[in-house]
């Protein structure tokens, strides 16, 4: 939800709703649950590092209840969870490839503006 604070922030004339929804746009994501499974990893990092992520998961036990969703494709990108492993085993490049799988864009409507000015 968009704030009156975040409008203001943005510095463009409060009547030019588009220009400010375009503005607040830039860099909006949101998580939209995205189940992965191996096959998955290798396709997003490459053989190499895919494989040395999956040998980590499938070798520690700290990483055994990974395993089995990883195994069946029901690994979901958008967990808090599974994006700190993900961090705490990838590389940043890495594990930015694969939570990006769970990633999009989430764009502010000129209506949302209005109702924000409107509501203040």
């Amino acid at each position: 939800m968009i704030t009156y604070e975040e409008i203001v922030a943005t510095g463009l004339p409060l009547d030019d709703h588009k220009a400010i929804a375009d503005t607040l746009s830039v860099g909006r994501i949101r998580l939209v649950k995205t189940e992965i499974g191996k096959l998955t990893v290798l396709g997003t990092i490459g053989m190499t590092d895919g494989n040395t992520l999956l040998d980590i998961i499938d070798t520690n036990e700290n990483f055994r209840h990974v395993r089995y969703p990883l195994a069946n494709g029901w690994l979901d990108v958008a967990d808090p969870t599974v994006r700190y492993l993900l961090d705490s085993l990838c590389s940043v490049e890495n594990a930015a490839k694969i939570k990006a799988l769970a990633e999009q864009s989430d764009p502010v409507s000129s209506q949302e503006i209005t109702k924000a000015l409107e509501g203040r």
